[in-house]
């Protein structure tokens, strides 16, 4: 999962790396993710309870909440981690469905920071852009991809 945008003042900087493993070595999936997908992503990547940030990309707040719906996920350990990621490679349906879950909570993270309203809807649109885009095998457009992320975001009005 890669930050989409150049003003990360918007967001509060984590402090709450302190109880996360953050790692700046490829993660153990290194090898699959970039098979799988043909290409050596520039991004985030979750395996258990370690983030591993081989690309040294800032590390924000959101990115930090978004990552740690991956690590709920594969609760928190290396055995559910392999099985989870498994499924990710393999079924497209699975994987757009764990990422919408990580960018609701993401999104949500960034709507308790901006109240804009405006400003939001260009967060949600950069959001979308990448879960309907070709890292989830452009399995829905882009409208759906808003819909999808908003209806798992809790966000207080």
């Amino acid at each position: 999962m890669k930050a989409f945008w150049k003003k990360p003042q918007y967001i509060k900087v984590a402090e709450i790396t302190g109880s996360i493993k953050v790692s700046n070595e490829k993660p153990p999936i290194w090898d699959d993710v970039c098979g799988a997908f043909g290409i050596k992503p520039e991004a985030y990547f979750t395996y258990g309870d370690t983030i591993y940030n081989p690309s040294k990309l800032p590390l924000i707040a959101d990115i930090i909440e978004h990552e740690k719906v991956h690590m709920e996920q594969q609760k928190h350990n290396d055995v559910d981690a392999a099985l989870w990621w498994g499924r990710y490679l393999r079924e497209p349906e699975f994987r757009l469905d764990q990422e919408a879950r990580a960018y609701g909570r993401q999104y949500e993270v960034i709507c308790s920071v901006v109240k804009d309203r405006n400003q939001r809807n260009r967060y949600l649109m950069a959001l979308s852009r990448s879960l309907s885009g070709p890292l989830y095998n452009n399995s829905i457009g882009q409208v759906e991809a808003m819909q999808l992320i908003k209806s798992f975001a809790k966000i207080k009005q």
